[in-house]
């Protein structure tokens, strides 16, 4: 029991450090944990061609990677054209590598050492990092000399979180931890559908459910993007069981969500006495739920965050070449928006935007293939790109190159996810 407790947590703080990447003290400021990670992602592969004796990459792989280079190009050419020399994303291919390598080790170490790996493994070690990254957060956030550890130690800007009184916790904080809780919360929400076989398992089937809803409402106060993928989520959950379940709910799903529904009603008492009694916890609940707040005292549903986005910040090209070139800057906030689109057909013209609209749609069609089962998952994941970039702009390969891997380390693909 000790041994698999440890290779439990040795597991999540490598994927962790994959998912919410951090510097560390004693390491130079341009190296992070992802890049370490995906250093021993190369060993891994080398070693699985070793016994393979073969050194092969999958299509899909190496048409992403293709992709992924051609929008590299494409945002140097824009550079190079405007006379620029803001290289952000002209070398993506690199940060491509490096996620594609991270998730490749994360993969490859889980299989390792439990014995056996697929995408219910996957989503098993992810919500246990997100749900440990929310403790974390809350830790930090009421404990000073715990803060001032973690502080000494991790190299994460935490003086911005400071200064704009955000909850972090290692690695995750503001959109980037909202993104990430985003993925896992569909993926979670997979396990629990009609699709998934985790009700077969009651104590597996709570404890999702229990991490559904407490990633959700902590990562939400972390970060309110959490709100756009366990909504995604209560769709999909929605959806699958209106259709699988025409005739209604099996006893054994009954049982399940009653035991659910209990959970939310205990919730929501608990979270009205906290919010009555601790200040701290009010402020922090009325941030998370501030559209619903507003709502119901004034009648809309808005939030400071929609309305900065929908005030001033939807910037466009005012030239037809940067319009489909784009400008070549994309950094230190030049145009003064942080809307994706923007930003992308600010920078690289609409060209690049399509470009790299295209390969994060072959990711997901190349992910929906690989797990027939899971074809809304993907088709979520996907979306979820596209939404996000009507906030911020943003990167969610990480979660394709954990797919991918997954797929690329396991016989057939989602075996136990077959209905």
């Amino acid at each position: 029991m000790l041994r698999k407790a440890f290779i439990i947590l040795f597991n999540c703080i490598v994927a962790s450090f994959y998912m919410f990447p951090v510097g560390l003290f004693f390491l130079p400021e341009t190296v992070n944990t992802k890049m370490i990670i995906a250093l021993l992602g190369v060993m891994a592969f080398g070693i699985e061609c070793l016994r393979k004796k073969e050194l092969s990459l999958s299509k899909p792989v190496l048409v992403s990677a293709l992709l992924a280079i051609i929008f590299s190009v494409w945002c140097y050419f824009s550079a190079t054209a405007n006379g620029t020399d803001d290289t952000t994303y002209a070398s993506y291919w690199l940060s491509f590598a490096t996620w594609l390598g991270g998730a490749y080790f994360v993969c490859w170490l889980i299989r390792e050492s439990e014995g056996e790996f697929n995408l219910d493994s996957l989503t098993f070690y992810l919500t246990l990092v997100c749900v440990a990254q929310c403790v974390l957060a809350l830790v930090i956030d009421s404990n000073q000399a715990f803060q001032r550890f973690v502080d000494r130690i991790f190299i994460q800007g935490q003086d911005f979180f400071h200064e704009v009184h955000r909850l972090y916790g290692i690695g995750a904080a503001l959109d980037v931890a909202g993104v990430r809780f985003s993925a896992v919360l569909i993926l979670l929400a997979h396990q629990l559908s009609a699709y998934g076989k985790v009700l077969d398992n009651r104590r597996l089937a709570v404890f999702f459910f229990l991490s559904y809803m407490f990633i959700f409402i902590v990562g939400s106060i972390i970060a309110r993007t959490t709100w756009v993928g366990a909504a995604m989520g209560l769709v999909y959950m929605g959806a699958t069981y209106a259709k699988v379940n025409r005739g209604g709910l099996s006893s054994r799903q009954t049982g399940f969500w009653l035991i659910s529904l209990g959970v939310i009603l205990f919730a929501v008492v608990v979270s009205a006495w906290l919010y009555n009694r601790s200040p701290v916890f009010r402020s922090n609940l009325r941030f998370a739920f501030e559209g619903f707040f507003n709502w119901v005292e004034h009648g809309t549903f808005r939030t400071d965050s929609t309305d900065k986005l929908n005030g001033n910040m939807w910037i466009w090209p005012s030239d037809p070449w940067t319009w489909a070139v784009g400008s070549g800057i994309f950094g230190d906030f030049a145009f003064g928006t942080d809307i994706g689109y923007c930003r992308f057909v600010l920078y690289v013209g609409l060209t690049g935007l399509s470009l790299f609209s295209l390969f994060f749609l072959y990711n997901g069609l190349a992910v929906s293939r690989m797990f027939p089962d899971a074809t809304y998952v993907a088709l979520l994941l996907t979306a979820l790109t596209f939404i996000v970039w009507l906030k911020v702009a943003t990167d969610i390969f990480f979660i394709f190159a954990l797919l991918l891997s997954t797929a690329s380390l396991t016989e057939e693909s989602c075996t136990s996810c077959t209905t």
